[in-house]
């Protein structure tokens, strides 16, 4: 079992905390969605971290981080935050990163914004922006109305496959039942103006696009779309899976990221 260590760094933007495991090798940094946190990564710091080091921040306002200085922060106000956090604690090299949904937005941003910084990314389960998704104030009406527990429950339904086993759903949902209410306005803010078509269409580093067959946030016709718009990106679809396949397909979703990341 990896030690997974839960640590924090004072940035200029406030404190941010984060979980790591592993030592060497290229740093693999897991950026988690809206309705997720650092935990969401737990069989990623734990199997990913063999030959590498595995850091899985919570984003501002999530988990252990303090909220953002700025009220209303877009996905560069995220990068430029998380460009510090690297910075901070010690990584002086280019990185592979993995954007899920939400963090899908961040990452093209870091390298937009700090070119060079990334080796490789991963966007996973995630769209070319959020600007039209439209549930904004559906989801801030739940997390404001409802149970902590329910509340989890309710996203735990819609992030993981019906088929998904009852552990999966058990850990989503505690995952989504820990979201503060600031923090889950800020970040749907940054959701609500992302647009990353230029930023994407300017990579020209190895992306793969990773998808669930039954995801109902990022559907195929949306992950498709993103595909296309990376210049000579790879995209892959894990069966039996939703927004949350990290969680409800470690080991497919695993396999997948080690041979793109060590192709």
């Amino acid at each position: 079992m990896a030690d997974i260590q839960v640590k924090s760094f004072d940035t200029s933007t406030g404190r941010i905390a984060y979980r790591e495991a592993g030592a060497g090798g290229v740093p693999l940094v897991c950026l988690h969605g809206l309705g997720g946190g650092s935990r969401s990564w737990t069989h990623q710091l734990e199997q990913m971290s063999t030959d590498r080091r595995v850091i899985a921040w919570d984003c501002p306002g999530y988990g252990g981080s303090a909220d953002h200085t700025l009220p209303n922060p877009a996905p560069a106000d995220y990068a430029d935050a998380l460009a510090e956090l690297l910075k901070g604690i010690g990584i002086n090299q280019p990185i592979d990163l993995i954007g899920h949904s939400m963090g899908g937005v961040i990452a093209p941003q870091l390298e937009a914004r700090h070119p060079g910084s990334v080796r490789r990314m991963v966007l996973s389960a995630t769209r070319t922006g959020f600007r039209d998704w439209g549930s904004y104030e559906q989801r801030l009406k739940e997390q404001e109305e409802m149970s902590a527990e329910e509340f989890g429950r309710t996203r735990a339904e819609g992030m993981c496959a019906a088929a998904a086993s009852a552990e999966a759903k058990a850990l989503t949902a505690s995952i989504a039942s820990e979201i503060r209410t600031s923090g889950y306005r800020a970040a749907i803010h940054v959701l609500s103006v992302s647009d990353n078509r230029a930023e994407i269409a300017a990579l020209t580093i190895p992306v793969l696009v990773l998808a669930g067959a039954e995801d109902r946030i990022a559907p195929e016709q949306a992950t498709a779309a993103l595909a296309e718009a990376v210049p000579g990106a790879r995209r892959e679809i894990i069966a039996r899976a939703a927004h949350a396949a990290y969680l409800e397909q470690p080991e497919a979703y695993n396999a997948r990221l080690r041979a793109f990341l060590d192709s």
